[in-house]
């Protein structure tokens, strides 16, 4: 993932070409302050969506840069969902087709020893997998509700649906995976 410094140095040369004026030392600091909060969560949740590392690092520049220009329609205390959202739409237009989705996520557990981190990585290339093979509305409440931890208010501003909408959703999201799961270690659900 990239770091703040390489991002707000691509976000500031694009907005200085776009306004012909740099950043305030405001806009620079709330950036700063909602990279330091979410760029992880955003990051992961492009990788989630499909994209290669390449392509995340690229997302993240895109959806921060949508931030700054929509600094004052964020509201409080509702950033993250305004991310996550812009994270999806980013992701949209970057996305790889199903068939090319990378096989796992950067290794997270580097305290492991090698047997532990085989077997986390075969888990999260599982997961992953199944994830790619639900159809998108589906995906998108079980990443956000199940993987990001996002409440079911957050995930219902992030998706623009209703709360019952993403309860209903998320069940059925959990429903398939099970099966898919099961069809793929061969057991019945």
């Amino acid at each position: 993932m990239l770091s703040f410094a390489a991002t707000l140095t691509v976000i500031e040369a694009r907005e200085e070409a776009r306004r012909g004026q740099p950043l305030s030392a405001s806009q620079k600091a709330r950036l700063q302050e909602l990279f330091a909060a979410h760029a992880d969560l955003v990051w992961r949740l492009l990788l989630r969506q499909g994209l290669g590392q390449a392509q995340a690092d690229d997302g993240l520049q895109q959806v921060f840069a949508v931030a700054l220009r929509r600094l004052g329609e964020i509201e409080a205390g509702k950033e993250r969902s305004f991310l996550c959202s812009c994270a999806i739409n980013v992701a949209k237009g970057l996305a790889q087709p199903k068939e090319d989705l990378p096989g796992e996520l950067p290794d997270q557990e580097s305290s492991l020893d090698l047997d532990e981190q085989s077997d986390a990585a075969r888990k999260r290339k599982l997961a992953f997998e199944l994830l790619a093979k639900l159809d998108e509305p589906l995906r998108l409440v079980l990443v956000l509700q199940d993987v990001e931890g996002l409440t079911k208010q957050e995930t219902a501003q992030t998706l623009g649906i209703p709360e019952g909408t993403v309860a209903s959703r998320t069940r059925r999201a959990r429903e398939v995976f099970k099966e898919l799961l099961a069809a793929r270690v061969g057991v019945k659900p």
